[in-house]
């Protein structure tokens, strides 16, 4: 679970409205007692597939995977997402995030629940095309496939991968898209 702010928004633009957080335990003051439970990082429901179709000498295979109601606390967006991000340091270059664009933060909104965002996904994580070309020669045959690794990703996510590690993406390198071609000889 996720401990953060529940933020207010502006009833009229719909934007959130910075620094402001709902009293939750109705004391006057806006702290740590004020932090609710809000979503998991972990999935509701788990799937899997994989498949192999084979046509000939032609052999088509994937993997797909599937988590659907985790969630992901958007730590990325929530520290390129505010104005002081890029002048804080004048003499240094700093990307701003396009949730800026959205909220018009001037400072960071630390715990708030704007950035805890459904990470619910789809990936193909495997997909290989092999072609068996059988005995070309007396004892030698020859197999050639093609192999590509984190084909796509299909989430609603705004951040660069929804599976990140205990469910806070904060500058993580993403899985790189691997291809390869790999050519078998039997003897």
């Amino acid at each position: 679970m996720f401990y953060v702010y529940h933020q207010l928004y502006d009833e009229k633009t719909g934007k959130p409205v910075e620094g402001a957080y709902l009293d939750v335990n109705g004391d006057g003051q806006i702290n740590s007692s004020d932090l609710y439970r809000y979503h998991s990082p972990a999935p509701d429901y788990i799937l899997g597939f994989s498949t192999s179709l084979r046509w000939k000498k032609w052999t088509l295979s994937t993997s797909l995977r599937a988590n659907i109601g985790n969630y992901v606390y958007n730590a990325m967006a929530m520290n390129a997402g505010a104005w002081e991000t890029v002048s804080y340091n004048s003499y240094q270059l700093n990307n701003l995030s396009t949730s800026y664009l959205k909220t018009g933060f001037q400072t960071r909104q630390y715990l708030s629940d704007y950035y805890v965002e459904n990470a619910s996904f789809l990936k193909m994580d495997n997909l290989s095309l092999n072609y068996n070309f059988g005995q070309i020669c007396k004892g030698c045959s020859l197999n050639v496939s093609a192999m590509v690794q984190n084909v796509f990703c299909i989430t609603k996510y705004s951040g660069v991968d929804p599976e990140v590690p205990n469910g806070v993406d904060n500058s993580f390198y993403p899985r790189p898209r691997t291809f390869s071609l790999n050519v078998g000889f039997n003897f």
